[in-house]
């Protein structure tokens, strides 16, 4: 446990080092995505290149593209995965998608039925387990520091 605990601490304390340089990216997507009628706007995102799915011997299942936002023109990319793309009714030039309103360079696919994924879905895993080993830190942190201080007290009752 006392490997767990240090694993724990040293992954949340990267992690949260790594979100502090990043000016929290992911914690910010999360959180939006937690209210996403507030946090949300509807945009297009017009494509100018495609770059389909390798076929042979790749696990690549997903299709590029890359283009422009509607609203204010920023130059971004999406990655679709190809079971949505070979749809038939799937516009490839214009491409519905959600914009965060307060980070500019993030936007999310929206699905055909216009529904944004939960926070907590296998799409968003990378954000919502960046908070959870992040939370995870402070309990490990306590606990590896009341393992220590037990440890320390047997070894002081062992010498006399």
């Amino acid at each position: 446990m006392k490997t767990l605990s240090l694993i724990l601490i040293f992954l949340g304390l990267s992690i949260l080092a790594t979100e502090i340089v990043n000016d929290f990216y992911k914690t910010k997507i999360f959180y939006a995505s937690l209210d996403p009628q507030k946090n949300y706007s509807p945009d297009t995102l017009l494509v100018n290149e495609e770059t389909r799915p390798s076929s042979i011997g790749s696990n690549k299942t997903t299709w590029i593209f890359h283009g422009y936002c509607k609203s204010d023109k920023l130059k971004i990319g999406i990655s679709i995965p190809m079971n949505i793309v070979s749809a038939t009714n799937f516009n490839r030039n214009k491409i519905p998608i959600w914009r965060i309103k307060n980070i500019n360079d993030k936007i999310i696919y929206r699905r055909m039925d216009n529904k944004i994924n939960s926070p907590f879905s296998y799409e968003m895993r990378q954000y919502w387990t960046s908070q959870v080993f992040m939370i995870a830190t402070v309990p490990a942190l306590f606990y590896y520091l009341s393992i220590r201080r037990k440890t320390k007290k047997k070894l002081e009752k062992q010498i006399p």
